[in-house]
């Protein structure tokens, strides 16, 4: 049997827009998706999915319509979020953040945190860039077939940010040419996974200046290198990322 082709819905949508007989109409972007990018015709079936843990079967009832076979109150999968949440702020950089958003939805990352530091070259996120953010994201989490979508969040300054840190968090501060850093992998194995919380925080290409670094030390927060080399802020994030969520696999393997 092939595999049935994945459309993400905004959960706020399905929830209000589903008629009583689980049909719902498709925006323009998702009609033109279906249609024209998957060659999707009437009567052919698919799996909606709403970011929120849940993915229902679906068939395509005409051009600008689908309907859930089994109903809205009856998805055919549940799944609970993974503990613990997997977390990364990083700095906006000039190159590569969509890259980098793409990359680290389809490895597993929950929450992201777009950053503002004192040697940002990006010093503000226009609504067009987060709407672009949000389809990315959309995106990826369709073709990795995940069912949680990660949630990104309001950019702040990193200051701000650190003035409201998440409770019940770990949290590594990545750095550089500081003497007798730990591994960030090694941090990783320390950290007890009954916390809420998992963060790596990624500084801007420029490295983080003096006044940031004590902020984030004075606020608890685990200074930690990501190698030997120097990276680019979007490699530094995807590689944590990536070191995270192995890190929770493992984890949760015992």
């Amino acid at each position: 049997m092939a595999e049935k082709r994945r459309l993400f819905i905004n959960p706020n949508r399905l929830s209000s827009e589903i008629d009583s007989n689980g049909e719902l109409i498709l925006t323009s972007d998702e009609s033109h998706y279906l249609s024209r990018v998957m060659r999707m015709r009437s009567e052919d079936l698919l799996e909606v999915i709403d970011g929120k843990g849940r993915l229902w079967n679906a068939k395509i009832v005409e051009k600008k319509t689908i309907k859930l076979t089994n109903g809205f109150d009856k998805p055919l999968k549940v799944v609970s979020r993974e503990r613990p949440l997997i977390c990364i702020a990083v700095v906006i950089p000039k190159k590569g953040f969509e890259n980098f958003l793409q990359m680290s939805c389809e490895i597993g990352v929950d929450i992201i945190q777009p950053l503002i530091s004192k040697r940002s070259v990006v010093k503000e996120c226009h609504i067009e860039k987060i709407i672009r953010y949000h389809k990315i994201i959309h995106e990826a989490v369709e073709q990795s077939e995940r069912l949680w979508s990660p949630e990104l969040m309001q950019t702040l300054t990193f200051i701000n940010w650190m003035n409201d840190l998440p409770s019940e968090a770990q949290i590594g501060f990545a750095t550089t040419r500081i003497k007798d850093l730990q591994d960030c992998m090694n941090w990783l194995k320390e950290t007890s996974d009954k916390v809420n919380q998992v963060w790596v925080v990624i500084g801007p290409e420029g490295g983080w200046n003096r006044d940031e670094e004590a902020l984030a030390f004075d606020a608890g927060c685990f200074a930690v290198t990501m190698g030997e080399t120097i990276l680019r802020t979007s490699t530094a994030a995807v590689s944590a990322c990536q070191l995270m969520t192995s890190w929770r696999r493992l984890k949760s393997s015992f």
